[in-house]
């Protein structure tokens, strides 16, 4: 996170948060405009966390200076169109300028751990050196920066990993659906509905062993139609049984 120094001026680590935000942060000034200087309030509808992740960023790549006022690159990205070629020229430039440890190795053929020694020279580390190193991979390829496969290849995920950035999608939905059958899916019992027959003096019984939530088609409609008719008849007899 962002700290300070003993001097007073504010210390800056490598962008960390995702390109994602990073892309919405340019897109509100866009839309809002860009003033002179920059606060957290330019970006209230974040959250704290992210309204200091953004300072920093910019800070970072020299979008600001240390005392947080415009500089020419954020003016230029700013008045560049979203998506284009002339957007992704200006990130190049100043993915270039300020990340010139990581440009410097090769990177359509650097491994992942040259990648994250280069990004950890600039003061990144632990959790924050994975998240920065992403947030690196993400704007190169936007912009159209050649990466080695090995960069860019997802990692595979830990079958025991139930918890932070690194989980998969995947691994979430499986998890999902075994919650699901467990709360949803009821066992298979046997179901009897016995109805009173007054006119011939006796008893209908009808009886299911199936899982109800599994019906499905004409199945379905025939079990509901005589669930229906055997309600109807009832109530018609409590009617009648009222008038007498």
């Amino acid at each position: 996170m962002e700290q300070e120094k003993q001097n007073g001026k504010q210390e800056t680590v490598p962008v960390y948060l995702s390109f994602k935000t990073f892309q919405s942060a340019i897109q509100s000034l866009r839309t809002h405009g860009l003033p002179d200087s920059l606060d957290r309030t330019a970006f209230g509808s974040r959250s704290g966390a992210e309204q200091t992740q953004i300072l920093s960023a910019f800070r970072f790549l020299g979008l600001l200076n240390e005392s947080n006022r415009t500089q020419e690159s954020l003016r230029a990205l700013v008045k560049a169109k979203e998506n284009t070629p002339e957007e992704k020229a200006i990130l190049s430039s100043i993915l270039t300028a300020r990340y010139g440890n990581a440009i410097a190795l090769n990177l359509e053929a650097a491994t992942p751990a040259q990648l994250n020694k280069a990004i950890a020279e600039y003061g990144a580390g632990g959790a924050t050196l994975g998240r920065a190193v992403r947030f690196f991979v993400k704007a190169c390829e936007n912009c159209g920066i050649k990466l080695s496969p090995r960069l860019t290849a997802r990692k595979p995920r830990s079958a025991n990993n139930t918890s932070g950035d690194d989980q998969g999608l995947q691994g979430k939905t499986e998890r999902g659906k075994r919650r699901l059958k467990i709360e949803f899916t009821p066992p298979v019992t046997t179901n009897i509905k016995t109805v009173s027959l007054p006119g011939v003096g006796g008893n209908l019984t009808v009886s299911g062993t199936f899982n109800y939530f599994e019906l499905e088609g004409e199945e379905r409609t025939l079990v509901l139609g005589i669930i229906d008719m055997l309600k109807k008849f009832e109530k018609s007899q409590e009617s009648d049984d009222e008038k007498v």
